[in-house]
C-alpha cells in the first residue's frame, strides 16, 4: 500500500486518490499462483512458496474491501500529522503536474517514444552479446586457458563489450532537446529522474547478471561490484566515444537507401512532414527545357520576393545543390525543391510554365542548309581571316569547310586569310543564306 500510494503521487496524483489507489492495489490475484507454480516445477523456488502465495492471495483477496475502506480514515490521519510545508508541496506538485503534462504532451509523448525505442533496441543487443559470450566465446576460450583464468578473462571481455551497449542505455537521451525542454519544469524533473534511475537499474541487473554468472558472490559484494562497473562505464571517455562511433555507422548503414533516395530526389527529406502542420509543403518542380527562365540565376529571377516561395534544393542529375546562393543558375530539366503554401507554389508553377518559348510557326524559314561561295575579286572577304569577315556575327552563318588553291576540302582555321578564288562551304539558316548571297552578288 505505501509503494502504490507513493508511486500514484509521483505520478502527479493528489494525496487522497493516490491512497486510495495504493490501498486498492494491496492484494495479489490468481496470476501469483501461476508464477509460483512454475517457479516450483522448474526447481528454481522452494516448494513451500506455493502454499504461501495461495495463503497471502486469499487474505490479501479477503481483506482487499476493508483496505479500500480504510483508505480515506488513513487519508485524514496522515493529513492531519503531516507539516504544513509538506501539504502545500504535495498539492502545488500534483496540481502543476496536470498543467505539465498537458502543456509537454508533445515533448513527452517523442522523448518516451524515441527513449522506447532506444531501449528496445540496445537491451535487444546487450541480451545478444550476453547469449553470445557466456555461450559461444567462452566455451571456446576455454578449450585454450587454463580453468583458474578463464572466469576473470570471460567476466572482462563480456563486460568490455557490453559497456558500449550499457552506457547507451544509461546516458542516451539525457542532453536531447526534449530531454532539456522537459527539464526547465520543476514538475517534470522528478519523473525524468525516475526515467534515469530505472534505466540505471536495468543495466545493474544486466552487469549483475553476468558478474554472477562468472563467480559465486554475495549479493551485496555483486551490487558493489556492478556499481563500480557502471561507474567505470559511465566515466570513460574512450567507451563513449566507440559507442558514438558503433551508434553512428549503424544508423548510417541503415539509413543510406534512405539517404541516397533524398539524395537523388526520390524520396522527400525529413523535415518536409514537420512543415504540413503549418501549412507549408514541398514540393518538386520540373524546369521546362523551352523555359525562358533557363540560363538566369536566381537572384535575377528573384522567385522569393515575386512568389513568396524558397528554394531549398536543385537537383541537376545525380548532383544536388542544396541552399542554392543567388548565383546559381536555372538549367533545362532541373528539378526545384520548393517551399511554400498552396497558393504561392500553384502561382509559382502557373508562371514557369507561361514562361516558355513559344513554337515557331515558319519552321521553313529556320531550316538549316549548306551552300558553296568562290570568292571574286569584288567579294567584301578578300583579304581578311574567317573571323574579321563577320560571316558568322554579320550573317549569322558558319564556315565549315574552306579549299584554296589545289588543297582538298579541309576544315578552317578561323585565323585563315581568304583570297580570292577560295572556295567556302558555308551552313546557315535559310534566310541567312539568302541575304549572304545576295550581299556578294551585290559586291
Amino acid at each position: 500500500s505505501i509503494l502504490g500510494s507513493c508511486s500514484f503521487i509521483l505520478a502527479g496524483q493528489p494525496l487522497k486518490v493516490a491512497m486510495q489507489c495504493g490501498f486498492s492495489l494491496a492484494q495479489i490475484g490468481e496470476f501469483a499462483f501461476i508464477i509460483a507454480g512454475l517457479g516450483v516445477s522448474l526447481g528454481v523456488t522452494s516448494s513451500r512458496l506455493y502454499p504461501i502465495v495461495v495463503a497471502v492471495s486469499v487474505i490479501t483477496t479477503f481483506l482487499t474491501p476493508y483496505m479500500i475502506r480504510l483508505s480515506a480514515p488513513v487519508h485524514t490521519w496522515v493529513d492531519n500529522r503531516l507539516p504544513a510545508k509538506w501539504k502545500q508541496m504535495l498539492n502545488r506538485y500534483a496540481g502543476g503536474a496536470d498543467t505539465t503534462v498537458a502543456s509537454h504532451r508533445s515533448c513527452w509523448r517523442q522523448y518516451l517514444i524515441s527513449m522506447g525505442r532506444m531501449m528496445v533496441v540496445y537491451s535487444i543487443l546487450s541480451v545478444a552479446m550476453i547469449a553470445l559470450m557466456l555461450y559461444g566465446v567462452v566455451p571456446l576460450l576455454g578449450q585454450v586457458l587454463p580453468a583458474g583464468v578463464l572466469p576473470y578473462v570471460g567476466c572482462v571481455l563480456t563486460l568490455m563489450l557490453l559497456s558500449l551497449f550499457l552506457r547507451a542505455i544509461v546516458m542516451k537521451k539525457n542532453h536531447s532537446i526534449e530531454f532539456r525542454a522537459l527539464w526547465e519544469s520543476a514538475y517534470n524533473r522528478l519523473p525524468l529522474v525516475a526515467l534515469i534511475i530505472i534505466r540505471v537499474i536495468f543495466a545493474l541487473v544486466m552487469v549483475g547478471y553476468v558478474i554472477s554468472y562468472y563467480f559465486t558472490l554475495s549479493v551485496g559484494m555483486v551490487l558493489v561490484l556492478a556499481l563500480a562497473v557502471m561507474a567505470g562505464m559511465v566515466l570513460s571517455r574512450n567507451i563513449k566515444q566507440h559507442s558514438i562511433n558503433i551508434e553512428r555507422t549503424f544508423l548510417q548503414n541503415l539509413r543510406q537507401r534512405d539517404i541516397q533516395e533524398e539524395h537523388m530526389g526520390h524520396k522527400k527529406p525529413q523535415y518536409a512532414g514537420h512543415l504540413l502542420s503549418r501549412d507549408i509543403h514541398l514540393s518538386d518542380i520540373q524546369v521546362p527545357e523551352n523555359s525562358l527562365w533557363c540560363g538566369r540565376t536566381l537572384m535575377e529571377l528573384s522567385l522569393g520576393h515575386r512568389f513568396g516561395i524558397n528554394v531549398s534544393s536543385i537537383l541537376r542529375g545525380k548532383r544536388r545543390l542544396n541552399i542554392p546562393n543567388g548565383k546559381d543558375v536555372l538549367y533545362p530539366g532541373d528539378v526545384l525543391q520548393v517551399i511554400g503554401s498552396d497558393e504561392q507554389l500553384e502561382n509559382f508553377v502557373r508562371q514557369l510554365n507561361e514562361q516558355v518559348y513559344q513554337e515557331d510557326e515558319n519552321l521553313e524559314e529556320h531550316e538549316m542548309k549548306l551552300r558553296q561561295f568562290i570568292l571574286t575579286e569584288k567579294s567584301e572577304f578578300c583579304g581578311k581571316t574567317i573571323v574579321q569577315s563577320g560571316i558568322r556575327d554579320k550573317y549569322h552563318c558558319m564556315v565549315v569547310g574552306l579549299e584554296q588553291g589545289d588543297e582538298t576540302l579541309r576544315a578552317p582555321n578561323p585565323q585563315t586569310a581568304l583570297q580570292v578564288g577560295d572556295v567556302l562551304w558555308l551552313v546557315g539558316e535559310v534566310q541567312n543564306i539568302q541575304q549572304l548571297t545576295k550581299s556578294m552578288a551585290e559586291d
